[in-house]
């Protein structure tokens, strides 16, 4: 997995969950928001408003964090799946894979091209 934003820094597994966390809090803290207004509508007499705003704190919040977290499950699967397929074809004496070329180096001088960045311009010497 590369990184959203640094084409060639890999993207952990273990900080696509930490991510899944932190979206988890902000759900979590909505949810208990949620909840309170809940309360609140209870209090001043609105019951069956009470009773919506209870089931869409509880059911929304967890639904969005399921879903994110199922399909951060499947990236986290493809991309092993993927890893482990490159392998095979390596070991069984296919093609090897090449390593995609750098499109900045750590000094920021380009050495390649991304895919939209336009017209090609000469690299600077």
């Amino acid at each position: 997995m590369r990184g959203l934003w640094e084409n060639e820094k890999p993207l952990s597994p273990a900080l696509l969950r930490s991510a899944l966390g932190m979206v988890g809090v902000f759900l979590a803290l909505s949810s208990a928001v949620m909840l309170v207004i809940a309360v609140a509508s209870v209090a001043a007499g609105y019951y069956a408003a009470a009773a919506m705003q209870l089931a869409a704190g509880i059911a929304l919040p967890f639904g969005i964090w399921l879903g994110l977290r199922i399909l951060a499950d499947i990236l986290v699967v493809l991309h092993r799946s993927q890893e482990r397929l490159d392998m095979i074809v390596q070991l069984a004496g296919g093609q090897a894979v090449p390593e995609p070329e750098p499109v900045f180096t750590a000094n920021g001088a380009r050495t390649g091209r991304a895919g939209d960045d336009g017209p090609a311009y000469p690299l600077e010497e």
